[in-house]
């Protein structure tokens, strides 16, 4: 390791922590708001639709929508509520303590979301499955699938790569300095 990497200054990491974590509080309060919108018009399009055209599909492919923009929604108050309550002047060992945890990139915030995607996933294959109509059955769910399966995964790629340049050296520098702390 260079000599630097084992003489992490703790006010300079706090204040990139501090910068971090109030970026990531404005995206998780910008997010729950645009999921609430969201809600709001999907919900109202299902009500109060005029559109004599509208058929039982499309409520339920709404109502997926909903449902999962719903699921979003939660998430990102929750994670906003959970930045919103960061306290930097409990001990240095309890914050970095936090900061590694709040920063540390795990399959668990995959699964949380899971459920959103899923409905999100159902309603975009309803509402194509109907528009589909020259093709059998079976292939209609395979063609919208072999679209969103790879817009997923690369979004799931994506926010592991904004992680890994973003996050990762504040959780490994935090990491690194709370082993030092404790004698880990």
């Amino acid at each position: 390791m260079a000599e630097s990497d084992h003489n992490i200054d703790l006010d300079s990491l706090v204040t990139r922590l501090k910068g971090e974590d109030s970026r990531n509080l404005r995206m998780m309060r910008n997010m729950k708001w645009l999921f609430y919108s969201m809600i709001v018009v999907y919900t109202l399009l299902l009500i109060v639709n005029p559109d004599r055209e509208l058929q039982l599909h499309h409520r339920i492919s709404g109502l997926c929508y909903v449902l999962g923009f719903t699921v979003f929604a939660v998430l990102f108050r929750k994670y906003y509520i959970d930045y919103k309550s960061i306290d930097y002047s409990v001990s240095s060992v309890e914050m970095l303590s936090k900061a590694v945890k709040r920063h540390r990139f795990t399959f668990v915030y995959f699964l949380y979301a899971l459920p959103a995607l899923l409905l999100v996933d159902a309603g975009i294959t309803i509402s194509e499955y109907n528009s589909l109509v020259s093709v059998e059955p079976m292939n209609r769910i395979l063609m919208v699938q072999a679209f969103l399966i790879p817009v997923f995964a690369i979004s799931g790629l994506i926010g592991y790569m904004i992680w890994r340049k973003r996050q990762k050296p504040l959780h490994d520098q935090a990491q690194q300095l709370l082993n030092e702390l404790t004698g880990s």
